[in-house]
């Protein structure tokens, strides 16, 4: 199957089932079924990293629906495309909420529509949770009622660093794009920074797109920096990745975890390529031997003709995590107590997950891309 029929059958379901239904048959479906509701970028300048994730995701829901579901209750994952847009985010997030009656909010994406959907009356007046949204900073604002997977912003640029600096490098620095989402990542990482060493790398903020990108390198080359972080979407990363291998070949440069790094690949070329340091929240999805790799690629294969991907393999990941705790939760709407309490420390196939921490994966991996465009 396409990528276009798989992330399609969601949206076909949602709008078969939005019409209105005779009340008895909606409570008969509700006793049913779990609805997990995904508002995500899949159209705006991450839409990779979304439609990765929500795959990874959908492919253990669907796993989990093809035998019994859930002690039988089947499965209903319902995504809307919010285009990395914070109005849009609450607009769906609302409808989820109110409309669809979800269950949970799974996989919300980019850290500003993160912040806009859980300042939102709809969820500020509801008893719904978020499982996962693919955030590095702490929202406040869902505090007590968000369970978050991947490691945060700041530890993941302080392991990043302490690879930099065992390497001898001392001139750093780092390069986001300055949405509003990307700059709250670069922040939420300097103030971490801040408190294990006492020089904060310098920070350069790139236009979406890489229009600025030249001056960037200039920038770069003139304060005479031996390390970059990159945190960009594909298109931004690829285009300033291109021009600092370019022009200053020696320089080291690190692709931060939300950055698609295979796009990043195939826009910059293997040459390129080749010497690249990427950051990973996940195993390797392709040469990985981790039991959860190989289900991973098992099932992609199934469904899909694409190649692995570490956001993918992520929101798989997070979909079995999910589906471990609502096979202990009695209420599928109090999730964060039963994952800190009754699951605590998972093992979702050789990939250690601590529920009870507020950031449930701490491991950070770093890679090298080889002159054969696999990850060292």
């Amino acid at each position: 199957m396409d990528r276009r029929a798989f992330l399609g059958s969601s949206v076909a379901a949602l709008s078969f089932l939005s019409f209105p239904l005779r009340a008895q048959a909606q409570e008969s479906a509700a006793r049913r079924q779990i609805v997990i509701g995904q508002t995500v970028d899949l159209s705006g300048s991450m839409q990779n990293l979304g439609r990765d994730y929500f795959t990874g995701a959908k492919l253990a829901f669907d796993q989990a629906n093809a035998g019994d579901g859930l002690g039988g209750r089947h499965i209903r994952f319902i995504q809307l495309d919010d285009g990395g847009d914070p109005a849009r985010a609450v607009a769906n997030a609302k409808r989820l909420i109110e409309d669809e009656r979800a269950d949970v909010l799974f996989g919300l994406s980019s850290e500003s529509c993160v912040e806009a959907v859980v300042n939102s009356p709809s969820f500020k007046n509801s008893d719904i949770e978020i499982f996962a949204p693919i955030t590095g900073i702490d929202h406040p604002a869902a505090k007590g009622r968000a369970v978050y997977l991947r490691p945060s912003s700041a530890d993941e640029m302080v392991a990043i660093l302490d690879r930099f600096i065992k390497m001898s490098l001392s001139r750093l620095a780092l390069v986001n794009t300055a949405s509003a989402s990307m700059v709250a990542v670069r922040d939420a990482a300097l103030a971490g920074i801040k408190e294990r060493y006492t020089e904060v790398p310098r920070a350069y903020a790139l236009k979406e797109g890489g229009s600025n990108a030249a001056a960037v390198v200039s920038a770069i080359e003139k304060d005479r920096v031996q390390a970059v972080v990159i945190m960009a979407d594909a298109f931004s990363a690829a285009e300033i990745t291109k021009l600092l291998r370019t022009r200053l070949p020696g320089l080291f440069i690190c692709l931060g975890s939300a950055v698609d790094v295979q796009m990043v690949q195939q826009l910059i070329g293997p040459a390129l390529a080749h010497g690249l340091m990427v950051s990973r929240v996940v195993p390797d999805p392709v040469n990985g031997v981790v039991p959860i790799v190989t289900n991973f690629k098992r099932t992609m294969a199934k469904y899909m003709d694409e190649a692995p991907t570490s956001a993918g393999l992520e929101g798989f990941i997070a979909g079995q995590t999910l589906l471990t705790v609502l096979r202990k939760a009695e209420n599928p709407r109090h999730l964060v107590s039963v994952a800190q309490k009754r699951v605590g420390m998972l093992d979702v196939g050789g990939w250690k997950v601590n529920l009870a921490n507020n950031r449930a994966v701490e491991k950070i991996e770093m890679a090298m891309i080889s002159r054969e465009g696999k990850l060292l």
